[in-house]
């Protein structure tokens, strides 16, 4: 009976043990990530999609006649966990178009001429109670949303237009915004080269350089 008991706990050990290698080797090679539920528990970073912002997704259907509606499901929301839910998780709008046929299928409506996908971010500390949030800062809580177009889909759902997330749009102007960041985006190749010949360099050759350097660095 012990050495059951010993080859089940080397067997445990060594599976779990196998797993974590596999997830380390998976995450560093980018492969399998996404293809079950289960590589939810071996990847790397579990936690670093976390944010200082919170989110949520605004959908409005405009109509032919011009009117605008707001898109929910007429069985209600599903809150798989706590108080949000779960169109609110899918910040890649990976399923918005389903979820968008599947309104659209069972609610009565004019004929729909596109639909709108909107982002509402604002800081989480704004999601403190009143009373702890004036104890915490000395204020009111004056939550500001900030309201941002991510998808422009057609009446069935397929995407049309697509704008980046909040974030990547900040990033974006804070890149337009500096003249040095905008110079060199402006003068680099649209590729990523390591054929760099110096004889080509200095004799004026611009193939795979940037700004006459040589190698391209976007």
């Amino acid at each position: 009976m012990t050495r059951v008991k010993s080859c089940l706990a080397i067997g445990f050990i060594a599976a779990y043990l196998g797993a974590l290698s596999f997830g380390a080797v998976a995450h560093a090679l980018k492969v399998g990530l996404c293809g079950n539920t289960l590589s939810y528990f071996v990847v790397w970073d579990m936690f670093c999609g976390w944010t200082a912002w919170d989110a949520r997704t605004h959908l409005i259907a405009e109509g032919v006649s011009g009117q605008f509606y707001d898109v929910r499901a007429p069985w209600g929301e599903f809150h798989p966990f706590g108080h949000v839910a779960r169109i609110h998780y899918d910040h890649t709008n990976h399923l918005l178009p389903r979820h968008i046929r599947n309104v659209l299928r069972h609610t009565a409506h004019e004929p729909i001429d596109r639909i709108f996908a909107i982002e509402e971010v604002w800081p989480k500390q704004y999601n403190l109670p009143p009373a702890l949030y004036d104890q915490h800062f000395g204020r009111v809580n004056d939550k500001m949303s900030y309201y941002h177009l991510r998808v422009v889909c057609r009446n069935d759902g397929t995407p049309m237009q697509i704008y980046p997330d909040w974030h990547a749009s900040q990033k974006l102007k804070a890149v337009y915004d500096n003249p040095r960041l905008r110079r060199q985006s402006a003068n680099a190749t649209s590729l990523f080269s390591t054929l760099y010949n110096p004889n080509a360099a200095r004799a004026g050759s611009t193939l795979n350089t940037s700004n006459g350097s040589g190698l391209s660095t976007n």
